[in-house]
Formats: structure tokens, C-alpha cells, sequence
């Protein structure tokens, strides 16, 4: 059981799931999947799977939120602000929002950030 217990601090990290649009990205979009995955790495996190819309999808963050959801990520990684529309507080309710470029966290307000403080 010690050596399970050893063998364990990869899954202590928080997961880290990535979003990339193609119609945001267009021709970058496998250099920007490869850069949201070294990113998320190199700031600790678990990196679980990279998330690409359906290009006909009418709410690709929506996509994005729920998948991030069912794998229980702590973070959603991104190229840049323009793969959530310009729009930090929407992935922010439940997850901390990690860009590439610029580097920038976007730390989560949901009830977890808030009920932390609130003993």
C-alpha cells in the first residue's frame, strides 16, 4: 500500500482541461493545443484532454464548460481571452481560467472560492 501511496502525486494535482476553437485558432490550432498544454503543465496541473468544439456548436464555451465539469477539472486552459469570446467571468463561476498569452490566471469566484472564506 506505501508504494500506491508513492505512486499517487500525479493524481493530487488539479486536473486542467484545454479549449481551443478552430474558427478562433484557424490555422494555429495545433500550435495553440500544443502551447494550452505546456502551459498547464508547467503551472502543475494534470493535464486530462484538450476540448474542440464542434464547429456548428451554438454555445462552443457551453461545450467546454460541461466536459470540463464531468472531468472535474480545477482549470480550463486557453490560448488567448478570444477562444471564451472575450468573456473571463463566464468560465470564472466554476473553474480558475488560465491563458497562454498573455500568461494570466483568472482565478474562480463560484461557491467554492466564496465559501471558503465564509467560516
Amino acid at each position: 500500500m506505501q508504494a500506491t501511496e508513492r505512486d499517487t502525486p500525479q493524481n493530487e494535482k488539479p486536473k486542467a482541461v484545454g479549449f481551443v476553437r478552430g474558427e478562433v485558432s484557424g490555422s494555429d490550432a495545433r500550435r495553440h493545443a500544443d502551447a494550452v498544454q505546456r502551459h498547464a503543465r508547467l503551472l502543475g496541473y494534470r493535464y486530462v484532454y484538450t476540448v474542440r468544439p464542434p464547429q456548428d456548436d451554438r454555445d462552443p464555451i457551453g461545450y467546454a464548460l460541461g466536459i470540463a465539469s464531468g472531468l472535474d477539472a480545477a482549470a480550463i486552459v486557453v490560448y488567448d481571452l478570444a477562444q471564451v469570446d472575450d468573456q473571463p467571468a463566464r468560465i470564472c463561476e466554476d473553474f480558475d481560467l488560465e491563458t497562454v498569452c498573455p500568461a494570466t490566471t483568472w482565478a474562480r469566484v463560484g461557491p467554492s472560492a466564496a465559501g471558503a472564506g465564509a467560516a
